[in-house]
């Protein structure tokens, strides 16, 4: 299961303007914010600003942050659109930079949607450019990718491959002190500490969910804090201590129950029916279990819808494709046909000497 998928909508808010920047650039930075906290109203204000910009550069970061509207609604089809039509205009300006941002974009989309292939292909594409230019600027985007690329081969069990790209995530994101790079530092360390647990380093795990809780604590970032908790839980579930994991995850239950976190409550639910597993407690493991499948089948849904509609959109945009496929079909069907008469005519021609012959 991936922990905390919520939060890698944020890590592609990453549009950096210069303190210079005009009008239309300080709305479209706005627009960027919003698509994380308001979806709709952020589409509203494209559709504004959509006629108003001719510049490409300016075009490509408002596609992008469109983009990243429509990822936070689960519309990832309409996501990987925007991505894919920013892309074509960053290779069309050569703008190298606008090339990383949307390699790195589309690469996100595709591991939400976990097609982790497609994801390392355009990941890795964009880290090629990156690992050329050596520009300080691309510091947060290069974080961001090694982040995306570790999640990828965590999923794929191979945590210790994984904690080295988390590692070079966080000396990226260490290179700047805005609470953008502080918030997904403390996520990626997260993610290093489930993978520490992974390899059986469940002391390190511990220390590092600590210094995160402490750390998001001391910035009111509680989302995050939470999520370290469940983790801190877990590092304490393996250490059969499963009083001290009991009281973290009932704690963190009660605080986020009226929030409509449905990713964070699956994390807790999956975590408490695990503890009780282990303490080998069928009542309460059976509780937490039933509503750690609604919340799944709540989560399925939203990506099924997802997935459903990235396929939709495949076979619109392939209409060309499917129709010359569907001639070739036709032509090999009259072919086949064509082959079954004529052999069938020469099996009856063989059948007909054979008789003459017996005669």
């Amino acid at each position: 299961m991936k922990k905390g998928l919520y939060i890698l909508f944020l890590i592609f808010s990453v549009f950096g303007f210069s303190q210079s920047e005009t009008k239309l650039e300080k709305q479209i930075s706005e627009v960027d914010r919003m698509a994380f906290v308001d979806p709709d109203s952020a589409l509203i204000m494209v559709k504004k600003l959509e006629p108003k910009i001719d510049d490409d550069k300016l075009q490509s970061k408002l596609l992008l942050a469109k983009g990243s509207a429509y990822s936070v609604k689960h519309l990832s089809s309409a996501a990987l659109k925007s991505g894919f039509e920013a892309l074509d205009i960053s290779q069309k300006s050569q703008d190298s930079l606008m090339m990383v941002n949307t390699l790195g974009f589309i690469g996100n989309q595709y591991y939400i949607l976990k097609l982790n292939k497609k994801a390392i292909n355009y990941l890795n594409r964009a880290e090629t450019i990156i690992d050329f230019l050596k520009d300080p600027s691309l510091n947060q985007m290069s974080a961001n990718i090694y982040f995306v690329k570790a999640l990828i081969y965590k999923d794929n069990l191979d945590p210790a491959f994984a904690i080295t790209y988390f590692d070079k995530a966080i000396f990226e994101y260490n290179k700047n002190n805005d609470r953008s790079s502080l918030l997904n530092k403390n996520i990626t360390r997260i993610q290093k500490g489930y993978s520490l647990i992974d390899i059986g380093k469940a002391d390190e795990a511990e220390k590092l969910f600590l210094d995160v809780i402490q750390e998001s604590d001391r910035y009111k970032m509680s989302e995050v804090s939470d999520y370290a908790k469940v983790g801190l839980a877990i590092t304490y579930d393996n250490k059969k201590d499963f009083v001290k994991a009991n009281q973290i995850l009932s704690e963190t239950e009660k605080k986020i129950g009226n929030t409509g976190n449905v990713g964070l409550l699956t994390e807790v639910y999956d975590a408490l029916s695990q503890n009780y597993l282990n303490q080998n407690n069928a009542p309460q493991y059976f509780y937490y279990n039933q509503k750690l499948e609604k919340n799944l089948l709540t989560n399925d849904e939203v990506e099924k819808k997802s997935f459903s509609d990235l396929l939709k959109k495949n076979i619109e945009t392939q209409n060309s494709e499917f129709d010359n496929n569907q001639k070739m079909f036709y032509l090999f069907v009259v072919l086949i046909i064509l082959f079954t008469i004529v052999s069938l005519f020469y099996i009856r021609k063989k059948i007909n000497m054979l008789k003459s012959i017996n005669y």
